[in-house]
């Protein structure tokens, strides 16, 4: 972990979202915190570049230029499987490491430094391996007839 540690304690304490206390051991704590960093800075990294979830899209009410944004709670949830299932098999058209590059950067949520560390290579050759397979996956996206860039 980055930054200051700290200090060694007698024991961990997390409190759940429901309120209750959960006592964990040092290494759970810090990962525990570290993640929630994370979610925090990647928070703040998306408001900063205007990127939204769905979720929060529609929270919004801003569904514009999505054709499987829609307030029906069981037709929308048919557009989404549907949608997922062509991003499945666009997925199966890439060659098997871009595949795999981007089920460790958006499926298993892998930082680019830490997917470069599994690559055996450089940040910067992740970052334009990912860019290059993104365009990629738009293209055979949009000829399944998905538009909208939020793929």
């Amino acid at each position: 972990m980055r930054g200051r540690k700290p200090k060694e304690r007698d024991g961990y304490v997390l409190r759940m979202e429901d309120g209750t206390l959960v006592e964990v051991g040092r290494e759970v704590y810090l990962e525990w915190y570290q993640s929630r960093r994370r979610e925090r800075y990647q928070k703040e990294k998306n408001r900063k570049h205007g990127v939204y979830s769905l979720d929060e899209m529609e929270e919004k009410g801003d569904c514009r230029g999505m054709p499987f944004c829609v307030r029906d709670g069981l037709e929308e949830t048919a557009l989404r499987n549907i949608f997922r299932d062509k991003v499945r098999e666009a997925l199966g058209k890439l060659p098997e490491q871009d595949a795999r590059l981007i089920d460790l950067l958006y499926f298993k949520e892998a930082t680019v430094t830490d997917a470069a560390k599994m690559c055996n290579c450089s940040r910067k050759t992740v970052q334009n391996r990912r860019r290059r397979i993104l365009e990629e996956l738009g293209c055979i996206l949009r000829g399944q007839g998905i538009q909208g860039g939020y793929f």
